[in-house]
């Protein structure tokens, strides 16, 4: 049996309708989702039936109503059947089919991509994003971190299928546009230039700010940032010591380690990367670096307001210490 690509797409009654589509020379075609079977699910819909539902989706404005990008179906897509088949042959979708069924994968990765930034946001802060609280115990911060790695990759590879299983039907050119199009909409932003906090990787994608990477030395921390780690600390002055100069050791590797890594990949790029980040997880070098950077700009971020408030806290004042602007 041929290697196959799957791609959930939704029923009428929102549950999920297994979808595969051939990708390789001989696979007997498989019918994309027809547009009579779309009735478009809603946001609580997609966040408990797709996603690891860690938060609500980000108030964006619903992008819907402005539609995605479309573009007509490739000819061998719909000669090899991909859109159906009947008695009189392949189905040509018309221009509502097309928009319908554009709308359809828009929605799917709206909702993964969401839910992806939910999952790497909490293994940059180490708070659980479901109760919005750090645990306590290192064994419950470690499972914690476990967890969200591992539904980090699901998502990046979720993601990656339904952008694979598009490109059946609509092309590479059709799908990068549709994928720049759902990491704008996530982004909250449309068209703003300039205005992406370098945290954010449209600050460096050429679609967005096109900015060059701060130098490593100019990323600052921030006390306010900081001082969530007060709330984790033990009540009893002398463990309440002990884990602050135990965290304080942790966080001022961690940056270390960070730095270097930002280093890496500001000057070897997309070529600093793993085969799946470049390949499977984003659709270009170009996303690839933008995002590892933004990844590990926050990393540093984080690591340095933690390091500033422990020492400050702890009547030191290290190499790291830094002023308490936001960066």
């Amino acid at each position: 049996m041929s290697k196959m690509q799957q791609l959930n797409l939704w029923n009428d009654d929102g549950s999920l309708n297994d979808v595969r589509l051939p990708t390789a020379p001989g696979d007997p075609p498989a019918p994309m989702k027809t547009p009579e079977s779309i009735t478009g699910p809603t946001p609580a819909e997609l966040e408990c039936s797709n996603s690891i539902a860690l938060r609500d989706t980000p108030n964006q404005g619903n992008p819907l109503l402005d539609g995605p990008p479309l573009a007509p179906p490739l000819p061998d897509a719909v000669a090899a059947g991909v859109f159906g088949l009947t008695e009189d042959g392949p189905i040509q979708p018309d221009d509502e089919e097309v928009r319908a069924m554009t709308e359809e994968h828009a929605r799917e990765l709206l909702a993964v991509l969401a839910d992806l930034e939910v999952a790497e946001e909490g293994l940059r802060t180490g708070e659980d994003p479901r109760t919005g609280k750090t645990p306590k115990t290192p064994e419950s911060r470690a499972k914690l971190a476990e967890f969200l790695e591992r539904e980090s990759q699901r998502l990046k590879t979720a993601y990656g299928d339904a952008l694979a299983a598009f490109v059946q039907g609509f092309g590479e050119d059709a799908t990068a546009t549709l994928d720049l199009w759902v990491r704008k909409s996530v982004a909250g932003c449309d068209t703003c230039l300039g205005r992406y906090d370098p945290g954010h990787p449209w600050h460096y994608y050429h679609e967005g700010d096109a900015a060059p990477p701060i130098p490593v030395e100019q990323i600052e921390g921030n006390l306010d940032v900081g001082h969530h780690i007060e709330r984790d600390l033990p009540k009893n002055r002398t463990k309440r010591l002990q884990r602050m100069h135990e965290l304080l050791e942790q966080e001022r590797r961690r940056v270390e380690e960070d730095r270097a890594r930002y280093e890496d990949i500001v000057q070897r790029g997309a070529e600093a990367l793993s085969r799946y980040d470049r390949e499977i997880a984003h659709t270009s070098d170009e996303m690839a670096r933008a995002t590892a950077l933004s990844l590990k700009y926050n990393h540093i971020r984080l690591g340095l307001s933690r390091v500033a408030w422990l020492e400050k806290h702890l009547g030191l004042r290290g190499a790291l210490l830094m002023p308490t602007k936001t960066a």
